[in-house]
């Protein structure tokens, strides 16, 4: 019996093949997994290809999926009907409860996502409590891409002149190769921009912070203000005090240790996470096939 964890995300999609008695066959990737960035058709197709480069060739008798856009249940019906195939018996689940799972073990915990998106999910053992996760438009607070959308209404004050220039502004216009406003604007509605290149900035406000630039140290507690919150509402109602951080975002030591001082004054515990999010998959996979023998993750890659 084949089994694999698949972790479809937003960059690249990742899949590890075990045997039920806990062998290791192999590890597959390739692109996007995310069909709300690259289209259906494409993400199927390349959560295909890790699938099969893990099996070497072979179909898995149960696949455990985890994507990142399963977002809503018009996304889970899409998803359902597009991956059935994949497997002799596909599950699929979002992203962020397999990050989780591969943490617990499914035991009660909280997970903590922040990278160009967010979201934090909560599990007790029984039931699920998922906030955020609704992209860009409609969510995604604390993360990169909020983050990048902040400062960059923040330099249009900035530059005309309703706040005072600081640091911060001279780095987001060398990053964007623009000299004022009527350059920025440029960027924004004439050249085009991708939601990676907003994001990106957190990266720039990050410098600036560590420079000691207020205005980007305030920009970090906000957003760490409004994912911590998101924490302590699924704390509180799942009776919940153990939280995993996990995305680009945490590689930020101003930004993690806000987070970190936020939930803990609310008696949360803020850990790294450790483990992949693919293991996760594949443990739910393993669970659904009865097999006993646990699997050891492979260090692969980081």
């Amino acid at each position: 019996m084949i089994l694999v964890g698949v972790d479809a995300g937003g960059t690249s999609t990742i899949s590890i093949a075990y045997t039920c008695e806990g062998k290791f066959i192999g590890i597959g990737e390739s692109g996007p997994g995310n069909f709300h960035n690259v289209g259906l058709e494409n993400a199927v197709n390349n959560i295909r290809d890790a699938i099969y480069r893990s099996t070497k060739g072979l179909k898995p008798d149960v696949a455990c999926i985890g994507l990142a856009g399963l977002d809503s249940k018009y996304d889970y019906e899409v998803l359902s009907s597009a991956l059935k195939d994949l497997a002799k018996d596909t599950i699929i689940e979002h992203d962020s409860f397999i990050s989780l799972y591969a943490e617990t073990r499914g035991k009660p915990g909280i997970i903590i996502i922040s990278g160009t998106g967010s979201v934090v999910m909560g599990y007790d053992g029984k039931r699920r409590l998922r906030v955020g996760g609704a992209g860009w438009l409609l969510s995604d607070e604390g993360s990169a891409y909020w983050i990048g959308r902040k400062a960059l209404r923040l330099l249009v004050k900035m530059l005309d002149g309703r706040e005072e220039k600081t640091l911060l502004a001279d780095l987001i216009l060398q990053k964007l190769s623009a000299s004022g406003l009527d350059d920025l604007i440029k960027w924004a509605y004439h050249v085009g921009h991708k939601i990676e290149e907003i994001a990106s900035l957190a990266q720039i406000v990050d410098i600036a912070a560590n420079k000691g630039d207020k205005k980007a140290q305030e920009l970090f507690y906000l957003a760490a203000k409004k994912i911590s919150n998101d924490v302590i509402y699924i704390s509180k109602k799942l009776g919940i005090k153990t939280a995993y951080m996990s995305g680009g975002m945490f590689s930020s030591k101003l930004f993690k240790s806000y987070v970190v001082d936020l939930l803990k004054k609310e008696g949360i515990i803020a850990l790294d996470k450790k483990k992949s999010p693919e293991f996760g998959a594949l443990l739910i996979a393993f669970d659904k096939a009865g097999c006993i023998n646990e699997p050891e993750e492979p260090h692969l890659h980081s």
